[in-house]
């Protein structure tokens, strides 16, 4: 059998536009933007939202000019005079240059210098797109075009002059972590280079932390991610003034403690956290990340206790995959709050959805066996005689609790039960009624009812509507859905960024001539499929045929290495925790 293996990301370039006949009118001179008076800090978590707020996920009025050479007046500026890393992140964010029809590739074009220029300007740091024979920048049409090569041309001869200096990809990140602008460029001495922004985030495996334009367009991801292994050079503007600014001092008085549900087993923090906090509330942060798959231990035992650059990273990638704004890395109230609930819902066993009793089998009967446990009704030891089997101790654990709730004991696990025991365990009710022998369709547990959880998690993403279609291919190919949802996250952020919506191809399949089945054709290294279907479909076969001995043993580190390898630049461990905790997370939610 041949084997199948995943994409893996290939050097994403860029050049200017086709050359243009000198027709095209030339524009106005640059008038005064209206500033943004963004004074203070940009953290919902902290303070009062202010009118404009950009999480990165849609572009900010006026910067979406699909006419590149022209520049657009964005609405946040960064100050020279006040940089800090609250501000920088805002900058970058408002281009949503993943969605952003501006950096769109079209007509054999990319569009990575004219994202570079963008947020330079805003920052007030330009690296020009238009200049004269001397390096300066000029108006539209009155100099010459800078592609990515010419652009890095630009920083060799004139950059210094105009405040910026080539640094290593440390002190890039580390000034980046500050609020200052900084790139990371290739020349690409055979054919045409690269450049992207440098953003405060962390140094991984795969390089410091960028968003860029390209032939993926990326808001949050790292230098490897486009770049390679190729000889990539950083520069950073650090002539401005770092000051910690726009954002408040954490508090050191801790908000209200949260009445715990019983479901709970972690803490976290309960005073507001940012860069540069010591201490235990710091370290029960970390704690908590790394519980939540988004620290390693081996990342916090490089700093345990201290709020450094990682422990920033994973806070803001958090907030990000909660959809908290701006993902700036301040763990405040509503980070808090999700950063709790998603504690919770970890330990908290999940309430079966099907009727049971005496003699059913299955996992759901092991989720009323692991509930009963955490009530106090059933022992592990008692447990361990017969998982997943509905025998008599089960049926004696049920009515117990079934008495100490004050409905029917009969040992029967159904509508009344179910409600009992998800307010036991508090969690969210259950669908349909609490009383009488039979539910209203459909029922918590019915192929309707999943399709249905599954739509509304995929509601605002490239995927919505699919909840139906994914259920039935899991079936189709003895795929679990939860497992697809996770690793479509992964790859393309359930088919929002990259090229994966761009090819329906939620999965970033690498094109094999089996995918022709499905209307796969080859696009660059990836596959382009006809319908987001089709590529939901292929994917679904991919894990059937070629990673069926992973799926059956339960091997996610085993299957990932092989899908993500590591001699890809990949970080195959980070990858396969993440999986797999966001599969627990995907199951509980699917079977409500």
């Amino acid at each position: 059998m041949t084997s199948i293996q995943r994409a893996t990301s290939s050097p994403a370039t860029s050049r200017t536009e086709a050359p243009r006949v000198d027709t095209r009118p030339t524009a106005a001179p640059e008038q005064p933007s209206q500033r943004n008076a963004l004074a203070t800090a940009r953290n919902t978590d902290a303070f009062v939202a202010q009118p404009l707020r950009y999480d990165g996920s849609k572009p900010a009025p006026g910067t979406d000019n699909t006419q590149a050479w022209i520049p657009v007046d964005a609405p946040v500026r960064g100050n020279p005079s006040n940089r800090n890393a609250a501000t920088y992140n805002e900058v970058l964010n408002q281009f949503a240059v993943g969605n952003n029809p501006r950096y769109t590739p079209r007509g054999g074009n990319t569009y990575c210098n004219i994202f570079v220029w963008d947020a330079t300007r805003a920052m007030g740091a330009e690296i020009p797109h238009w200049v004269d024979a001397n390096g300066n920048s000029t108006g539209v049409g009155k100099g010459r075009e800078l592609n990515a090569n010419a652009t890095v041309d630009w920083l060799h001869q004139h950059g210094e002059r105009h405040g910026w200096r080539k640094v290593s990809a440390e002190e890039a990140q580390n000034l980046a972590n500050q609020g200052h602008p900084a790139t990371a460029v290739w020349k690409n001495p055979g054919g045409i280079g690269h450049v992207a922004m440098v953003r405060p985030g962390e140094v991984t495996s795969q390089g410091p932390a960028i968003a860029q334009a390209g032939s993926k367009n990326f808001n949050n991801g790292h230098v490897k991610d486009s770049f390679g292994n190729r000889p990539v050079e950083y520069w950073v503007n650090d002539s401005g003034k770092p000051t910690g600014g726009g954002q408040p001092a954490p508090t050191p008085t801790p908000t209200p403690t949260p009445t715990p549900t019983p479901g709970g087993s972690a803490s976290v923090p309960q005073v507001d956290l940012q860069r540069d906090a010591r201490g235990p509330e710091v370290q029960k942060l970390q704690g908590a990340l790394v519980k939540l798959g988004y620290m390693t231990p081996e990342q916090v035992a490089t700093g345990p206790g201290i709020f450094g650059p990682k422990t920033q990273s994973a806070v803001a990638k958090f907030q990000t995959d909660h959809g908290i704004s701006p993902n700036s890395g301040i763990f405040g109230p509503k980070t808090r709050a999700a950063m709790t609930a998603e504690l919770d819902k970890l330990s908290r066993p999940a309430v079966p959805q099907s009727t049971l009793r005496r003699g059913s089998e299955g996992p759901e009967v092991k989720q009323l066996q692991d509930a009963l446990v955490r009530l106090g009704h059933m022992s592990a030891e008692q447990v361990a005689t017969g998982p997943g089997v509905f025998g008599p101790k089960t049926e004696a654990a049920l009515k117990a609790f079934q008495s100490s709730r004050g409905i029917e004991v009969d040992g029967v696990y159904g509508p009344q039960s179910r409600q009992a025991l998800t307010d036991a365990l508090g969690g969210k009710p259950s669908p349909g009624p609490v009383t009488g022998p039979t539910p209203t369709p459909p029922t918590g547990g019915s192929d309707a009812a999943k399709a249905a959880r599954i739509n509304d998690m995929l509601k605002n993403s490239g995927l919505r509507g699919q909840g139906e279609h994914i259920l039935a291919m899991s079936k189709k190919y003895n795929v679990p859905p939860e497992l697809a949802l996770a690793m479509f996250q992964k790859e393309a952020q359930w088919n929002t960024t990259g090229v994966a919506p761009k090819n329906n191809n939620p999965g970033n399949l690498r094109f094999a001539e089996w995918e022709r089945q499905f209307g796969g054709v080859p696009n660059g290294g990836f596959t382009r499929f006809p319908s987001v279907e089709q590529g939901i479909e292929a994917y679904f076969r991919l894990m059937d045929k070629g990673y069926r001995q992973f799926i059956d043993n339960k091997d996610w580190q085993g299957m990932i290495n092989k899908y993500a390898p590591p001699s890809d630049g990949n970080d195959s461990t980070t990858y396969a925790r993440q999986i797999a905790q966001w599969m627990e997370t995907y199951r509980a939610q699917i079977n409500g």
